[in-house]
């Protein structure tokens, strides 16, 4: 999206915002689960809304609170009640459509969680509340995927982050960020990373205070070593195993010895069934004729919902700067970065609205190679190996 009122950019959603006396959270999944933590003393939560009929009439246990789970509708939504769209991005593409289908409008009758949690501390409070970031201490990854949105295929080499470098990072980034919902250490595969359970240390000992959920993610492939689990079982850290055993069914093995681990060590962990991707084909696509107007239009369509955290800069789209680690991003101008080292209070509003996809340029160089997180976008099976790179 591109600026056009930089700093004033949702004040009009603000006031939408303040006008709802209580909300419906439409996903009673992980990202409900993380909003209702952190937001259930500050706003009014009438119920969960799912689509999912096991959860319907039943009772969602969140923060030691029972709170009921109903249809949409069976929801009652007005000028004084609203709903917020509590799902990543990709789940909550059927939900926005069947809100936008039933009449319900966007940024009046619904809100997205991003926009949501930023907008609503910054106006109210002047305080920095992004939903999530993701910090790659390295590329690194033991599998081969076909359709990787690391791009790791197209790179001549890994990128490997050195220490300093990723504590002056996380230092800095809690300079100008009051709280974080998600902070995400990804990869590559994490638990490749040397130091990985440093990292998780070093953060949750400076920083834990100030971040709702602290978690990595393994490929379930990889079984670290007991000295790495040792570490991770005394941190607040969630780990998100991705079960990708169709794929590669010869790490089986692996993947049962790591839920053995994390259950020895009493980690935290989600196992995510993953069956498949969005591919988003750079190498098949080609929007370089396309004009500016164009560009953003088709960036804005499809608003993906994470940046990244480098060298002392927010990168407006993650996978946008996956593409220039990898080499096939193009330049990366500084139009689509936010410098944290020059960043002021004052600004804490334009910070937010980069955060949630304002830029000067509006796109980025990637969008014209990069299909994009649309709704109906490619679909492909989840790991599928290549054995030579592209």
């Amino acid at each position: 999206m591109k600026w056009n009122n930089k700093g004033h950019e949702f004040d009009q959603i603000y006031q939408n915002i303040e006008s709802k006396k209580a909300f419906y959270l439409f996903g009673a999944g992980d990202y409900g689960r993380q909003f209702y933590k952190a937001f259930h003393d500050e706003v009014e939560i009438k119920a969960f809304l799912d689509n999912s009929a096991d959860k319907q009439g039943n009772n969602i246990i969140f923060a030691e609170r029972q709170v009921p789970c109903i249809s949409l509708k069976e929801a009652v939504v007005n000028e004084e009640v609203g709903i917020i769209v509590t799902m990543s991005q990709i789940a909550r593409t059927d939900a926005v459509a069947q809100l936008l289908e039933e009449g319900y409008r966007k940024d009046i009758d619904f809100f997205i969680i991003e926009e949501f949690i930023s907008v609503y501390n910054v106006y109210k409070y002047n305080k920095v509340y992004f939903s999530s970031i993701s910090f790659l201490p390295s590329t690194a990854c033991n599998l081969k995927c076909r359709h990787c949105l690391n791009f790791n295929p197209f790179a001549e080499k890994y990128y490997v982050r050195q220490w300093d470098s990723l504590v002056a990072d996380v230092d800095l980034f809690f300079r100008h960020v009051d709280h974080i919902m998600l902070f995400h250490v990804s990869g590559g595969e994490p638990m490749l990373y040397s130091r990985i359970a440093d990292l998780i240390e070093y953060i949750n000992k400076n920083y834990g205070d100030r971040i709702d959920t602290l978690r990595t993610v393994t490929n379930g492939t990889v079984v670290p070593s007991d000295e790495i689990c040792e570490k991770l079982s005394k941190y607040r850290i969630e780990i998100t195993v991705d079960d990708y055993r169709d794929a590669v069914p010869q790490y089986n093995e692996n993947f049962d010895q790591l839920i053995q681990k994390l259950e020895k060590y009493k980690i935290r962990y989600y196992i995510n069934k993953v069956d498949s991707w969005v591919d988003l084909a750079p190498e098949k696509t080609d929007y370089s004729g396309w004009s500016r107007e164009e560009l953003i239009r088709h960036c804005s369509e499809c608003n993906q919902s994470w940046q990244e955290l480098r060298d002392g800069k927010l990168y407006s789209c993650n996978y946008a700067a996956y593409a220039v680690v990898a080499g096939i991003g193009g330049e990366q101008d500084l139009e689509e970065t936010y410098d944290l080292r020059t960043h002021t209070k004052d600004r804490n509003k334009e910070l937010i609205e980069f955060r949630l996809g304002f830029t000067d340029k509006g796109y980025t160089n990637f969008c014209k190679t990069c299909k994009g997180f649309k709704r109906g976008g490619i679909s492909v099976s989840a790991a599928l190996q290549c054995e030579v790179k592209i």
